[in-house]
């Protein structure tokens, strides 16, 4: 258990040496399970604009764009370590102009409105320091009808995670009833969920009312 606190506390704001190297294990196979299970049904269209917060070291861009390469994306981390690291793994797609990738929080995004067709947030909204700020501006940067999928390793049922959110400090793990009142209470619609209960996955989508 403390070698999964390590985990969620560097993941918070990696930086540095050490910030990198986390990153970088976050982006190996052993990470792989929950974008395998999320993208297994929920894959973007051929040509959308996707927004992936909390991008971290970059490897779902990478996944997207193995799924549609006629996509664009646009990466974002709070982290400019991350920002690094997610730059590097994908040079070549930023230099064919399909990819941006920016420093920014998710309470308050750097963006346009109205721009994305999907927006994704995996293993990050443990971090922000509130939904409703972070739902909002997703809320605004999404095209209207636009989806947003957020997708959790941990499924907040239980008091050990009560237990690892005081060690830890600064982080919240929410259950999919808590997420799914958020994104209501931000005006989403359509909202949906899936729960692995052996491997504690949980993804919740949602949809921006199309007018």
């Amino acid at each position: 258990m403390k070698k999964l606190y390590r985990y969620y506390n560097r993941g918070r704001h990696p930086k540095g040496f050490w910030g990198k190297r986390a990153l970088n294990k976050m982006n190996g196979p052993q990470h792989a399970e929950l974008p395998e299970w999320v993208f297994a049904e929920l894959r973007p269209g051929p040509k959308d604009l996707v927004l992936d917060i909390g991008c971290g070291g970059g490897a779902n861009i990478v996944r997207l764009f193995t799924m549609s390469p006629e996509c664009g994306v646009t990466g974002m981390d709070l982290s400019l370590t991350a920002v690094e690291v997610a730059t590097d793994l994908n040079y070549h797609v930023i230099k064919d102009g399909r990819c941006v990738i920016v420093g920014g929080s998710a309470a308050q995004m750097p963006l346009a409105r109205d721009i994305f067709d999907l927006a994704i947030a995996f293993e990050t909204i443990y971090y922000w320091p509130s939904l409703a700020m972070g739902f909002a501006e997703t809320m605004r940067v999404l095209k209207p009808g636009g989806r947003f999928v957020i997708a959790n390793e941990l499924d907040g049922e239980g008091e050990e995670y009560r237990l690892m959110e005081n060690e830890i400090g600064g982080i919240r793990i929410y259950t999919i009833s808590e997420i799914s009142q958020e994104l209501a209470d931000a005006g989403f619609i359509n909202i949906e969920a899936r729960h692995d209960e052996k491997r504690h996955f949980i993804c919740v989508t949602a949809q921006k009312p199309a007018s």
